[in-house]
């Protein structure tokens, strides 16, 4: 199971939630994480939504 957890921004502006890697090493757009006593956002890692989705397709067809 994939979960979310606060980490930089891409752009560098403030905290938002990325989606980590299943070892929960890393998010899965590379991005640090952020310490979890960090203010929470409603704002969501784009490059991290695209590459979730990406996995979710290919579990669709069988790919891994």
């Amino acid at each position: 199971m994939y979960e979310m957890h606060l980490g930089e921004a891409v752009t560098g502006q403030g905290p938002v939630w990325h989606v980590v890697t299943h070892d929960r090493s890393t998010t899965l757009c590379g991005r640090p994480l952020l310490p979890a006593d960090n203010v929470e956002t409603d704002h969501h890692c784009m490059p991290c939504m695209t590459a979730f989705r990406d996995v979710m397709g290919r579990r669709g067809t069988g790919e891994q």
